[in-house]
């Protein structure tokens, strides 16, 4: 069985589920514009090559990896919904207990049947809330006793998972800003955190520690693309559309104008914490791997090369289910 465990996001990581994308050859049997076909074919092989370097040096620091599989048949006939690329989005380990509040789509159903299966059902919280935003660590920052929770305003569960944490001895601290929180900052360790602007009441929320400000970092930077993204209202492998051109734009901007621009110059906050010591970042920045230093903190560089076309980073891909540690509480 898989235990399930999660009360601070730099606490040590045991075990660890990675996203997973579909194969090269679902494109290429189901788009027969090779105009489209081609480059999509190469995201997908690029994107399991890196899934499975993060698997490896998540393994090589003695972390349990999981991935569930894919049948491509789901999606065959009419693509709806997206792959199961990232995880974070749809799941939140809070406590000692998993919490899925949207089983009923196609790609948490997928880990639904597989790794669920090896969870004690004890350890499950699962509902189909539509309309809600689902439950995720992507918007919850865990700090021991403390959790920043941001979602949409006025969501049903709100309520009712706020008087739930906070029965089980959480402070539970909402906002409804409308992003996720770990595009935005990172918690790194117990004082220490990397933020692209003043996103939080830093002074107010985590007095005394230091923030390391990125202002020019990150989504801003490749705004261009997601303009051309928007254009295709981001669906673009549906079928039928093998001969839009914007579409065919789209593919192949990215990878002809944006893969190596976001490799060489994007700093992603996007980060996953191994311990308190170690965190995986997505590539070298010299005023963050000092601000690392001064804290630390060892940093391993793990490039995720499609991370903007999936509008998921290193944290998004993943989802930890366990990390040692206990309810500490590091503002008492």
């Amino acid at each position: 069985m898989i235990p399930i465990k999660g009360y601070a996001t730099f606490d040590p990581l045991k075990h660890c589920l990675i996203g997973k994308h579909f194969s090269s050859d679902f494109f290429k049997t189901n788009i027969k514009n090779d105009r489209v076909s081609s480059p999509l074919q190469r995201i997908a092989d690029e994107t399991e090559e890196d899934f499975q370097k993060l698997d490896e040096i998540l393994r090589s620091a003695g972390v349990e990896t999981h991935r569930a599989k894919i049948d491509e048949n789901i999606w065959n006939n009419d693509f709806r919904g997206r792959p199961p690329v990232c995880p974070r989005d749809d799941f939140a380990v809070i406590g000692e207990t998993i919490y899925a509040t949207n089983v009923n789509s196609v790609h948490v159903g997928h880990f639904y049947d597989q790794i669920f299966k090896q969870i004690k059902r004890e350890n499950l919280y699962l509902k189909n809330n539509i309309g809600s935003t689902p439950v995720s660590t992507a918007n919850i920052c865990r700090l021991g006793k403390d959790l920043f929770w941001d979602l949409q305003k006025g969501d049903p569960l709100e309520i009712e998972l706020a008087d739930r944490w906070r029965g089980e001895g959480f402070r539970v601290h909402t906002t409804h800003r409308g992003y996720h929180t770990d595009a935005s900052f990172c918690v790194v360790k117990p004082g220490c955190i990397v933020s692209l602007n003043d996103i939080q009441e830093y002074e107010e929320e985590f007095p005394g520690w230091e923030v390391l400000y990125l202002p020019d970092q990150s989504w801003s930077k490749v705004s261009p693309f997601f303009e051309i993204k928007d254009k295709v209202n981001g669906k673009w492998w549906l079928p039928g559309e093998e001969q839009n051109d914007q579409l065919i734009e789209y593919v192949n901007t990215w990878l002809q104008d944006w893969v190596g621009y976001v490799e060489e110059t994007v700093f992603d906050v996007n980060m996953l914490s191994i311990d308190q010591d170690t965190i995986i970042c997505n590539n070298h920045n010299k005023e963050v791997f000092d601000f690392f230093k001064k804290h630390k903190v060892e940093p391993i560089v793990f490039n995720f090369r499609h991370r903007y076309f999936w509008d998921g980073g290193i944290h998004c891909i993943t989802q930890d289910l366990y990390r040692e540690g206990k309810m500490e509480d590091y503002f008492g």
